[in-house]
């Protein structure tokens, strides 16, 4: 059993290597047929001529001089690297990230004990042309190889004695042996070919797994494409890289999770009845592992592969495998004769098994799907419209036997258990899965309708303030949200929004407020568009004394009656409710976005009538924000919520992300979160601290820049207003993190708008001769230097 380490080493780090990698720069290095040789890398061994051969494969070189054999790890010992650092330097040669774990001195053991095994095997090697392995040697140059052809082959007469590391041999009648060698190259068994003629052919080691293991399989380059051929001599007579060998005609499903790892194969198998056969079950079983399978369909009138290399060459059998047909096009041409059956039975006969293969595709390849329909409307004369209507309904039946046979099975083994929750647990499982399967199955991409909805998607929302659209928009299907502690005026920019998307866009905007009643966020909608005090707004209303401002602001708002829906608390205080109403409306006229006063104060479904019983808090707000998340998505409307934040670290602070009450959650359901920090609420006055008012470069900077956090502080202090900073805390699609735009809000009227870039009447410059009404000519103060603030009503 391999430790972790080298199962790591052979399986992720070998495979990647190459010998001129790791031996490339040994004197005389040079390819030679299916591998290297250059001058011997051991120091007591002065290698006069290239003695030192490489196969390629193998992490291994054995000199035939001195009879020693090198690993690629005890070439990096000879060069002075040691336990980790040879792996180190392993994995750095291979490009891969080291293994966390894994004992390199279990690693310097298995070492050993390979090497102890590939110089033996090398010794079982020569031999073939000593004395001892005459009878061998004889048998392969009478199958037509050269010396020179079998000099590259690795295959040995078996040897008198046994192999180290307590690997054992096949049966001695079995003289030539051919080695299993996994896919970092070390040995792991033998398999065995009579030369008497005796039967079976093949044996293998005791404890040996043939149907695990793939012959030739150690060589394969991730690139490569496996040419998959049935015996194993085969996989050492043809001398391609990519040959490997099933050791038989039966495909195992190890055999089958080892090739799927290449995204093709091509299948060379015996051109006789039971290849063809094995040829058929391999196509079905590979395509439905997700592999693209081609077939070489013949050699020309000889049985297989290796008598066909033998016959016409290696070059004509490289053309073979460069021009294999499709699995499904082979299938197809072995169920549908050249000559059509002049029987109905027989046609229909032939007709049923191409449905058969063509519905197999259906769910795996839907082009050569179409491909198999195609050629047996050609050839059965049928329309291939019907044959692919008649596939469809195959395979709809079939789910549906599939499903009721997943249930039945179910309620039998249900039938014998003793405890009737587990029963009914295992039927409720079962009919869970028939539901999965009789669900229509997703359809992989379309790249040209993906394409068409990129193009014509609708850009999300803007916002009233162009800095901020500069830097993101409120998207379409999915939830904003806007993060503010209490009286920061969260309330008011959703309300400025509201205003500039009922007059920039011509669908419904929807708003649900927990705080307010209709006729107040009516109110409070006139004193935002007329600007002027919201107590004065409602004095014009009970005098009927209004300025020309409140009845503009008015008649705006009785055009928009029809868009503006006001949902009144308490109902729908269940998110569900909400999602109901905002459905109706929809069903109405579009809606250009849904608004929530504020998240916090939505109830999850089943809440209210007690259907459903949250274990915390956190629970509840988490599935608020999953609801209106998927509010957005199922009707492709944003919808932006306020939430209330936590202000534990105190006013000053400025939000981040994990300030919500209650849940984190509400940021994960969230495509773009924005955070309100009022300067005004956190005491922040700038410009009575003497601070020069400006407007920060491009009207934006970062969240935590704190001089020109006060200089646009400043600013809108001189305009009489006060800085609402608006940082972008999470931008899914756009961007811009920790970004934060100055605006300029008017308490009173509730008014949001950008920051002006020059400064207000109420922020006046000091004089180049100095402060106005000091004696004498004195020279000012450094307090009188800076900047004269006059505020309203006084110095």
């Amino acid at each position: 059993m391999r430790d972790e380490l080298t199962a790591w080493l052979d399986e992720q780090v070998y495979p990647r290597l190459s010998h001129q990698q790791v031996f490339g720069d040994l004197p005389g290095f040079k390819r030679v047929g299916r591998g290297y040789v250059a001058e011997c890398p051991n120091p007591e061994h002065a290698d006069r001529h290239p003695s030192f051969y490489m196969k390629e494969g193998q992490p291994f070189g054995h000199c035939f001089g001195c009879g020693v054999t090198v690993s690629w790890w005890r070439a990096l010992e000879l060069r002075g690297l040691s336990g980790r650092q040879v792996i180190q330097e392993l994995t750095r040669l291979a490009g891969v990230p080291p293994l966390a774990g894994g004992d390199p001195e279990k690693a310097v053991k298995s070492r050993a004990e390979a090497e102890a095994v590939e110089s033996w095997w090398q010794t079982a090697r020569a031999a073939l042309w000593r004395l001892e392995g005459r009878d061998v040697l004889e048998y392969l140059r009478e199958r037509g190889y050269s010396n020179d052809q079998i000099r590259q082959m690795d295959v040995a007469a078996r040897p008198d004695g046994p192999p180290p590391g307590g690997l054992k041999l096949p049966p001695e009648q079995y003289r030539l042996l051919i080695p299993a060698r996994v896919r970092g190259g070390r040995i792991i068994g033998f398999a065995g070919r009579r030369i008497d003629g005796g039967e079976p052919k093949y044996q293998y080691s005791p404890g040996f797994q043939r149907n695990s293991h793939l012959w030739g399989m150690y060589r394969l380059r991730p690139d490569d494409i496996p040419l998959i051929v049935e015996g194993v001599l085969d996989s050492e007579t043809i001398p391609l890289r990519e040959i490997v060998a099933l050791g038989g005609t039966t495909l195992s499903s190890a055999q089958v999770q080892a090739l799927a790892r290449h995204r093709r194969v091509i299948l060379a198998l015996d051109d006789d009845d039971a290849g063809k056969k094995a040829t058929e079950a391999a196509v079905q079983k590979l395509t439905a592992a997700g592999v693209k399978v081609y077939v070489i369909p013949g050699f020309g009138g000889v049985k297989d592969p290796d008598e066909f290399v033998r016959a016409s060459g290696l070059a004509a059998f490289a053309e073979l495998a460069r021009h294999a047909v499709a699995g499904h096009k082979w299938l197809t041409d072995r169920l549908i004769p050249a000559a059509v059956p002049p029987a109905d039975i027989e046609r229909d006969a032939v007709l049923e098994k191409v449905l058969d293969l063509a519905e197999s595709y259906h769910r795996t390849d839907p082009v050569a799907a179409k491909e198999v329909l195609d050629m047996a409307a050609a050839r059965l004369c049928l329309d291939p419209v019907a044959l692919a209507q008649a596939v469809e309904r195959l395979a709809e039946r079939r789910r549906v036997q599939e499903a009721e046979n997943l249930v039945r099975a179910a309620i039998r083994e249900a039938a014998s258990e003793k405890d009737w929750r587990e029963a009914a647990r295992k039927v409720a499982e079962a009919q869970e899965q028939a539901a999965a399967i009789l669900q229509e199955p997703p359809k992989p991409i379309d790249p040209a309708a993906l394409e068409y909805e990129i193009a014509h998607a609708p850009e999300g929302l803007l916002f009233p303030w162009p800095a901020l659209s500069g830097l993101c928009r409120i998207d379409l299907g999915g939830l904003t949200t806007i993060y503010a502690a209490s009286g920061f005026g969260k309330t008011n920019v959703l309300y400025n929004l509201l205003l500039f998307y009922l007059e920039k866009y011509p669908g419904a905007i929807i708003l649900w407020s927990g705080e307010m009643a209709p006729r107040r966020v009516y109110h409070r909608l006139v004193s935002i568009l007329s600007s002027v005090d919201y107590g004065e707004v409602g004095r014009g209303f009970r005098t009927g004394e209004k300025k020309p401002e409140m009845i503009a602001a008015q008649e705006k708002l009785r055009a928009y009656a029809e868009r503006l829906y006001i949902l009144e608390p308490p109902k729908p205080a269940d998110v569900a409710d909400l999602e109901t109403m905002v459905d109706a409306i929809s069903r109405r006229q579009p809606v250009t976005a849904v608004m929530v006063d504020y998240l916090q104060q939505l109830a999850p479904p089943g809440k209210i009538d007690g259907t459903i019983k949250y274990g915390t808090r956190e629970q509840e707000v988490t599935t608020v924000a999953k609801e209106l998340h998927g509010l957005g998505q199922t009707q492709n409307i944003p919808v932006v919520a306020a939430v209330q934040i936590n202000r534990m670290g105190g006013l000053q602070r400025k939000p981040q992300q994990d300030d919500a009450r209650e849940s984190g959650a509400i940021e994960q359901y969230s495509q773009l979160v924005l955070g309100l920090w009022n300067a005004g609420r956190a005491g922040v006055h700038a410009l009575r601290d003497g601070c020069v008012p400006a407007a920060p470069p491009n009207g934006w900077y970062w969240q935590d820049d704190d001089i020109a956090t006060r200089q646009a502080a400043a600013m809108a202090e001189s305009h009489g207003a006060v800085l609402l900073e608006c940082a972008i805390l999470k931008s899914r699609y756009y961007g811009h993190e920790n970004m934060a735009v100055p605006l300029m809000y008017y308490g009173p009227t509730g008014r949001v708008e950008p920051l002006r870039t020059t400064h207000g009447k109420l922020y006046v410059p000091v004089p180049p001769g100095g402060v106005s009404g000091e004696k004498g000519g004195k020279k000012p103060s450094k307090k009188s230097a800076r900047a004269v603030t006059v505020l309203a009503g006084g110095r």
